[in-house]
């Protein structure tokens, strides 16, 4: 019952990650808070799910955790520069999207950034670290901050390419996990497909962030995934989107 929750928690600390103004440099800085999230899954037959969460972060010198990832600056944006330049080692934990099929991996990579005042560019590209599918994928994304006294509204774009083995592990289904969800009776049962293609996904959000004090914020978020048309012919999949809605409390320290 959890995956679409975990699906999306990933897109959501992913999205974290790359707005401007989040501290990744200076001093080391906590934050910690619940989040609640309403994810939608792709898959036929699954339903969309409410999940409440603890979340995490801690923002170092060089470490740093947020949520389900963590990584190294290997070079940190420099500050009062009409443009910042950072690379960061990363890696992060992959569920499988929906909640009919029970898998965790991880992966690790690289990331780029650029900012400035015309807002911020990543890219980053991540590989499968466990063997599971040995998959690859690049991220590119745009995003700007809109900052008030109080309030910092991001509004953020991207697209991710998935290599075939990748594609096929996300958004196919193996005999074998067929197999497992009729032996445990499963409420839903997957077809068995394969894309064996790559795919291209789509991504657009906005995440708005008001100071309730000096320590406290609310957080809110709204993220979508178009998924590439070689993944939506598949027979288990009756939507063109995943839909991810976030309500968040946090405390800074």
């Amino acid at each position: 019952m959890l995956k679409c929750f975990q699906a999306a928690l990933v897109g959501i600390v992913a999205i974290f990650l790359s707005a401007p103004g989040q501290a990744q440099g200076g001093p080391p800085k906590w934050s910690v808070g619940a989040i609640g999230i309403y994810g939608t899954s792709p898959f036929a037959a699954e339903d969309g799910e409410f999940n409440a969460f603890p979340y995490i972060s801690y923002n170092g010198d060089r470490f740093f955790i947020q949520g389900l990832q963590m990584g190294y600056h290997l070079l940190k944006p420099a500050d009062d520069v009409p443009l910042a330049f950072s690379i960061d080692l990363v890696g992060a934990a992959r569920m499988l999207p929906g909640s009919s099929r029970n898998k965790v991996t991880a992966d690790a990579g690289v990331r780029f950034g650029l900012e400035g005042t015309f807002g911020k560019l990543t890219v980053s590209g991540l590989h499968d670290a466990t063997g599971t599918s040995g998959g690859m994928e690049l991220q590119a994304a745009y995003s700007y901050t809109f900052r008030s006294d109080k309030l910092d509204v991001t509004p953020r774009v991207g697209v991710s390419w998935q290599d075939q083995d990748l594609t096929n592990y996300l958004w196919g289904t193996t005999p074998e996990q067929q197999a497992r969800m009729i032996e445990k009776e499963k409420a839903v049962i997957l077809p068995v497909f394969q894309p064996n293609t790559k795919a291209l996904n789509l991504e657009a959000g906005v995440m708005a962030i008001y100071k309730l004090s000096g320590s406290v914020s609310l957080i809110s978020l709204v993220n979508a995934i178009y998924l590439d048309k070689d993944i939506r012919v598949s027979p288990a999949i009756d939507k063109d989107y995943q839909l991810s809605v976030a309500l968040g409390l946090s405390y800074s320290f």
